[in-house]
């Protein structure tokens, strides 16, 4: 009788030959010199504070499983989490080094780098069957230094691309519309003036947009048919434009 189940024991099984579906969230990060000191501080403190919640809803969703890659830009692009591969929120947390911040804003080849990681023949997407829109999460707090449009035209023709949740965070003096560009919605483009804010707004959205993309069904890569407008549910999940302030009472944990 020591093997019969109890009850709400067989909600933890997985069954074979069921895989679950990969949920890519990556994660683009100005780290270039205007970042220095409190605001890269904020950022290593979002992060943090969101992989916990990425893995309670690894837990709780037995269907998509989150996997995350950050790349850093300054003076170059860097895959600081992902160089090999996405990693779990898990391996993540487990390794997490701070981020330090100096140099200038390498935004063109960031781009460009990302549109290589997303690739099914030797990218994040190798694997990538049965995968869910990714998120594409983009960060930054002035001007690019280099070519970024010449890179954001060559990644807005990637098929992954096209079907992601694009959203961003401008910081201070960023450049909106650069961002608008980059997720090509206007209502996936948020702001924070402050180190504070900036912590709130990143976890929020980070949070929102994982959670949007962890309830997707699977999409086409092809580029051939019309993608669902991944970025524009995000766009209707999140407050208007102008009152997110307002979502992040201290009280709610945000």
């Amino acid at each position: 009788m020591d093997d019969i189940l109890k009850p709400g024991e067989l909600d933890d099984i997985n069954p074979v030959g069921i895989p679950r579906k990969m949920c890519p969230v990556i994660f683009l990060l100005d780290t270039s010199g205007s970042m220095y000191g409190e605001p890269i501080g904020a950022v290593n403190e979002a992060i943090k504070n969101i992989l916990p919640e990425l893995i309670s809803m690894n837990e709780e969703n037995s269907d998509n499983e989150i996997k995350v890659a950050i790349m850093t830009f300054d003076y170059d692009a860097k895959w600081t989490v992902g160089e090999t591969g996405l990693l779990t929120p898990e391996d993540v947390q487990n390794y997490w080094q701070d981020l330090d911040a100096n140099g200038y804003t390498s935004m063109g080849e960031a781009f460009k780098s990302l549109n290589d990681k997303l690739s099914v023949s030797h990218g994040f997407m190798e694997h990538a069957t049965g995968s869910v829109a990714p998120v594409l999460f983009l960060l930054s707090d002035g001007e690019p230094t280099d070519d970024y449009k010449s890179g954001l035209q060559e990644l807005q023709k990637n098929p992954w691309y096209k079907i992601a949740i694009r959203v961003a965070v401008g910081y201070n003096d960023f450049n909106e519309h650069i961002l608008r560009e980059f997720t090509g919605n206007e209502g996936t483009v948020l702001s924070a003036s402050d180190p504070d804010s900036l912590r709130k707004t990143i976890r929020f959205v980070a949070i929102t947009s994982s959670r949007v993309a962890s309830q997707g069904s699977r999409v086409d890569n092809t580029g051939n048919d019309d993608p669902d407008d991944n970025t524009g549910k995000l766009a209707q999940a999140l407050p208007p434009k102008g009152s997110l302030n307002a979502q992040l009472d201290p009280g709610d944990g945000f």
